[in-house]
C-alpha cells in the first residue's frame, strides 16, 4: 500500500506549468513540516517534502494557495531515477498529489478570528445554555405517550 497523507505549510507559492501537447496543469511546491519530537534545546526539526500535483488540483493550488498556507495532502510516493548528463545516476523522492485541501482561509491569516486580546492558537469554549421556554433545567420536557408516533 502506498498512501501519504500530509500536513504542513507551503514554502513558497505553487509553480504551475502545462504538459506539453495534452496541455494539463501541474503545479509544484514544497511542504514544511515540523517533526514531532523536540531536541534538547527545545527546537524541533523541519522536514520539506517536494509535491506534484495534475489536472484540476494544480489549478486549484495556484489560484488558491499560496506560501504559508496551511494544507492537507493526500496523494502517493514516488521515487524518481534519472541519469545526469556527466552519467550519474539520480534518485528524487516526492509526493504526487491526489487531492490537497487548504485548512486555512486567507482571512484567518490576516487577522486574529478570535479578537485581538486572545493570544493561542485555539478558541476558548464557554457554555452558556440557557433553557428554551418549556424545558425543565436539564433540558427534558414531558410527552405524553399519545403523541408518540410508534
Amino acid at each position: 500500500m502506498n498512501h501519504v497523507v500530509l500536513v504542513g505549510r507551503l514554502t513558497k507559492d505553487p509553480e504551475l506549468r502545462y504538459i506539453p501537447g495534452s496541455g494539463t496543469p501541474v503545479a509544484n511546491f514544497t511542504l514544511a513540516i515540523d517533526r514531532d519530537y523536540a531536541k534538547k534545546d527545545g527546537t524541533k526539526d523541519t522536514d520539506f517534502i517536494p509535491v506534484e500535483v495534475m489536472g484540476k488540483v494544480a489549478d486549484f493550488c495556484a489560484n488558491y494557495i499560496s506560501k504559508g498556507r496551511l494544507v492537507a495532502v493526500q496523494g502517493t510516493l514516488r521515487v524518481d531515477r534519472y541519469q545526469t548528463q556527466s552519467g550519474e545516476n539520480r534518485t528524487f523522492t516526492k509526493v504526487s498529489a491526489k487531492s490537497v485541501q487548504a485548512l486555512e482561509s486567507n482571512r484567518n491569516r490576516s487577522e486574529n478570528p478570535y479578537g485581538e486580546g486572545h493570544q493561542g492558537s485555539q478558541p476558548t469554549f464557554e457554555p452558556n445554555f440557557e433553557a428554551p421556554q418549556g424545558l425543565d433545567p436539564n433540558g427534558f420536557q414531558a410527552i405524553d405517550d399519545d403523541e408518540i408516533p410508534f
